[in-house]
């Protein structure tokens, strides 16, 4: 039950940071292009991780993370080139400035959440 919270909260963060930070681009078209890239990537990313650390174990869980996160941004920037009409450098960019943030606010949150015992 736990695992399940977990996977959701990952889920409404991420939501919650990129598409907050494609607010400052003042385009709606962009901030919904970015929820629904993350409603595709985001479960699938995190489920692709519990089955590889549940079934494969912790051995290079780290490549497999880096690896699964450029392809994340591959798919968002091609979405985002798609539904916005941005061109692919702009939507790879916006990509990964949004990955890139989202995934750094994730990492101080695994530091900060057991510092209290949650």
């Amino acid at each position: 039950m736990q695992l399940i919270v977990w996977f959701f909260l990952a889920l409404i963060l991420t939501i919650l940071v990129e598409c907050g930070l494609s607010l400052l681009f003042r385009s709606r078209q962009l901030t919904y292009s970015v929820f629904l890239c993350n409603l595709l990537t985001n479960p699938l990313l995190n489920l692709l991780l519990i089955l590889y650390a549940t079934f494969i174990g912790e051995n290079y869980y780290y490549i497999v993370l880096g690896f699964l996160e450029i392809m994340v941004v591959g798919v968002e920037a091609y979405v985002i080139a798609l539904m916005t009409d941005a061109r692919p450098r702009k939507a790879l960019l916006l990509s990964l400035f949004f990955n890139a943030a989202s995934f750094g606010i994730g990492l101080l949150l695994q530091l900060w959440i057991p510092l209290f015992g949650l």
